[in-house]
């Protein structure tokens, strides 16, 4: 399920983060670093699920498409 990744430069053991998960009237849902909320989720592990898929894409994604989802981001 979700990962507690390092960041560059970090050692181990790896800090504790702000919980990204929050449910609101029933539904999951987790937040980017930026704020956004993503979901609804049916429940707290397919948000994780969701974030574990929401890294990936994240890390995998063209410039392009990086830049273009942090303007809808601001929009």
């Amino acid at each position: 399920m979700y990962q507690n990744i390092s960041r560059a430069g970090e050692a181990n053991p790896i800090p504790l983060r702000s919980d990204r998960f929050f449910s609101a009237q029933g539904e999951w849902y987790f937040s980017t670093r930026e704020g956004a909320p993503i979901g609804p989720f049916d429940n707290k592990r397919e948000a994780g699920t969701g974030l574990d898929d929401f890294i990936e894409f994240m890390a995998l994604a063209e410039p392009k498409t990086l830049s273009q989802f942090y303007a809808n981001l601001s929009a």
